[in-house]
């Protein structure tokens, strides 16, 4: 993952209030999964869907108002970094994302440089992939690490990644990385482990340096990534 200057036209959905994706995917089945779990994931979140790059286009002239275009880079239409540009000419203030069952380092770096804010491959779990969304709409250009690309051959970090957590995160830490993958507020975290919210938010600073991170985000990917919170959100 990698971190470039703040977008002025993104927009990260204000917690607790109503956003809206457009995804776009040929395949159906694919398509209506992946807008169930995001929507299962996130109560504010509305999924809007198109069957490709054209549709979606359309869909958008109409409605501009969505916090995020999301296309597979695999479908009618679309054309690689070039299709991104070109969205990016007609629809300058949209963010864009691509989704791809499998991508080399030699495809995502273009889609970058054309200004993607992330490329987000379908082998991450429901939990991480909500995260890397919304770490993308808050400004940090979202690129999976080289295992997690989904190429044949390779190893999916993710997957990959043991499921015990680092020797030297507390039982109570662990705890906290548990309710922050699952989005819980501060204070929410504070009154379901029974601590004070000063003691709450000592342990995610700790966290955060732990795991080299700048923010809550980052933490709960970070989390994800060593198994923290996947056992109650693999399934979704």
């Amino acid at each position: 993952m990698t971190q470039s200057e703040p977008k002025s036209q993104l927009r990260l959905p204000v917690a607790g209030t109503p956003w809206r994706i457009l995804l776009a995917d040929d395949h159906a089945m694919v398509r209506e999964a992946l807008a169930q779990m995001l929507e299962r994931l996130d109560g504010q979140l509305s999924v809007a869907q198109a069957p490709d790059l054209p549709t979606a286009l359309t869909m958008l002239d109409r409605d501009p108002e969505f916090a995020l275009l999301l296309l597979d880079y695999n479908m009618p239409g679309m054309n690689g970094a070039a299709s991104v540009q070109e969205i990016a000419r007609l629809h300058s203030a949209m963010p864009v994302g691509i989704i791809s069952g499998y991508l080399g380092s030699a495809e995502v770096e273009p889609l970058i440089e054309a200004g993607a804010i992330g490329v987000f491959p379908k082998t991450m779990t429901g939990p991480a992939l909500m995260m890397a969304l919304k770490l993308a709409l808050s400004g940090q250009t979202y690129v999976p690490w080289s295992g997690d690309l989904g190429q044949p051959g390779t190893v999916n970090r993710t997957a990959a990644a043991t499921q015990a957590p680092p020797p030297d995160l507390s039982a109570r830490q662990i705890d906290v990385l548990r309710f922050l993958v699952k989005g819980s507020a501060n204070k929410e975290i504070a009154y379901r482990l029974g601590l004070s919210e000063v003691t709450i938010k000592v342990h995610v600073a700790a966290l955060c340096r732990k795991f080299g991170v700048a923010n809550r985000t980052q933490l709960a990917m970070a989390a994800l990534r060593v198994g923290i919170g996947e056992e109650e959100n693999g399934s979704a």
